[in-house]
C-alpha cells in the first residue's frame, strides 16, 4: 500500500507550508500502524517530515506498554514520536476521545503541525452508519467520518484539520499489509468488549458477512448523497457574513436547523452543538424582527433580512489557549478591534479588553466550509 499524489494534494489543501510537519495519531492498533508505515514511505518519497503522537489514557495498566511499543516502532522507522499522557482520566469513550484530541491539538500547535492523519477505515464508516441509523438517522447524514474535518475540540483545534486517507481501505487489507511487512500490532481489549455499541455492531457483521457486504454497498450510495448535501451546505456557509467585531449574519431568513446549529456553536466559541430540537424551538420563537433567544452559549435575533447570532455574555468562558479569548478572538498585534463604543450593543459586552485582537469566527467558518468541499478521491 502506497500513498501518492492524492495524499500530497489533500495535505497541501490544508497545510500549504511543505516544511511544516504532518502529525499522525498512532495507538498501536492495526489501522494506525498501517497508516504509519504508509505515511513514512510517502514522507520519504516527498521529503516531508512526519511526527507520531500516542495518547496514554492511563485507563488500563497495559496502556503505557502499548505507547512504548509504538515509540519503538517509530524509532525503528526513523519517525519522530511523542507519548502524551492524560493526567485526570475518566473511563468513558467520549471523554477519552475528547482528551485524545485536546492533547494532540496542543502538541501539534507546539511543533507547527496543522494536519493530523488518522487511521479511520471503510469499516469505521459502515459501523458509524449502522450506529446512527439505529439512533434514528435515516438519510445520508448517517455517513461518517469524513475524509477531512476540523479537529473536534475548540479552541485547541483552531486551524487544525483531521485527514483520513484510509476511508477506502478495509481493516482486513491493512492487516494483510502489516503481515507482509512482518509487523505486529496491539489488540486493544476494549475492541472486543460488547458493552460498547460499536463493538456489538462489529461482532454482528463478523457473524453475518453477507449483511456486512450489503451495508458496505449502502454506505457507498449514501456517501455520494452525503457529499452532495455537504456541498449544498458549504454553499449556505458561503453566504454567511461576519463583521469585524464577530457578529454573524445569515444574510437570509431561510435557514436550516443544521446551519443554525453550526453557527450557534461557532458563535459560542465552543465545540458543543446544541440539540437540534432546541434550535428548532428557538427559531419558532424568533419570528419577528428584534425577537431574541439564547441557546448553548449564544443568542439568536431575528433581523429584517436574516438572523443575527452572537456570544451570550452570561456564558462562562472556557479556554485553555492563552492567546485565544472565549474561542472567538485571537491575539493579533497587527489588528485593531473596534472599541466598545464603536461596536454594536449586541456584541460589545462580550469583547476582550484591549484592541490587539481579531475575530477568528470567519476563519472557523471558512475552515469548516473547505472541509465540507473535500471528498474522497
Amino acid at each position: 500500500m502506497r500513498f501518492g499524489r492524492g495524499l500530497t494534494a489533500l495535505i497541501d489543501r490544508f497545510q500549504s507550508d511543505p516544511n511544516s510537519p504532518i502529525a499522525i495519531a498512532v495507538s498501536g492498533g492495526s489501522d494506525s500502524l498501517a497508516l504509519l508505515h504508509a505515511a513514512k514511505a510517502w514522507a520519504d518519497d516527498t521529503d516531508r517530515r512526519i511526527i507520531a503522537f500516542t495518547v496514554d489514557h492511563r485507563l488500563r495498566p497495559e496502556a503505557a506498554l502499548e505507547a512504548q511499543f509504538v515509540a519503538e516502532v517509530c524509532q525503528s522507522l526513523g519517525v519522530e514520536h511523542q507519548t502524551l499522557a492524560w493526567i485526570n482520566p475518566r473511563a468513558t469513550q467520549n471523554a477519552a476521545r475528547r482528551a485524545r484530541y485536546r492533547l494532540i491539538g496542543v502538541a501539534m500547535r507546539a511543533v507547527g503541525a496543522r494536519c493530523l492523519l488518522t487511521g479511520h477505515t471503510q469499516d469505521d464508516v459502515v459501523e458509524t452508519m449502522m450506529i446512527r441509523r439505529r439512533h434514528g438517522v435515516r438519510d445520508a447524514m448517517a455517513i461518517g467520518p469524513a475524509v477531512a474535518a476540523p479537529l473536534p475540540v475548540w479552541p485547541e483545534g483552531y486551524g487544525i484539520t483531521v485527514l483520513r486517507p484510509l476511508l477506502e481501505s478495509r481493516r482486513s487489507s491493512l492487516q494483510t499489509y502489516l503481515n507482509d511487512l512482518g509487523s505486529t500490532w496491539v489488540e486493544d481489549p476494549s475492541n472486543a468488549d460488547a458493552k460498547f455499541e460499536r463493538v456489538r455492531v462489529r461482532q454482528f457483521f463478523a457473524r453475518h458477512p453477507r449483511l456486512a457486504e450489503i451495508a458496505r454497498q449502502t454506505s457507498r450510495s449514501l456517501r455520494i448523497e452525503r457529499q452532495r448535501m455537504d456541498s449544498d451546505f458549504a454553499s449556505q456557509l458561503g453566504r454567511v457574513r461576519v463583521s469585524a467585531e464577530g457578529l454573524i449574519d445569515t444574510d437570509t431568513a431561510d435557514v436550516s436547523i443544521r446551519l443554525m446549529t453550526l453557527l450557534t456553536r461557532v458563535a459560542s466559541g465552543s465545540d458543543r452543538d446544541p440539540r437540534a430540537g432546541a434550535v428548532a424551538d428557538v427559531l419558532d420563537k424568533v419570528q419577528d424582527p428584534g425577537q431574541r433567544q439564547t441557546i448553548g452559549g449564544a443568542w439568536l435575533q431575528r433581523a429584517r433580512s436574516g438572523i443575527l447570532i452572537g456570544f451570550d455574555p452570561a456564558a462562562a468562558a472556557d479556554t485553555l489557549e492563552p492567546d485565544i479569548f472565549d474561542g472567538r478572538y485571537v491575539k493579533d498585534d497587527t489588528a485593531r478591534l473596534p472599541s466598545a463604543d464603536d461596536m454594536s450593543f449586541l456584541v460589545r459586552h462580550a469583547r476582550p479588553s484591549g484592541d490587539a485582537w481579531r475575530s477568528i469566527i470567519p476563519d472557523r467558518i471558512s475552515h469548516i466550509q473547505k472541509c465540507l468541499q473535500t471528498s474522497v478521491s
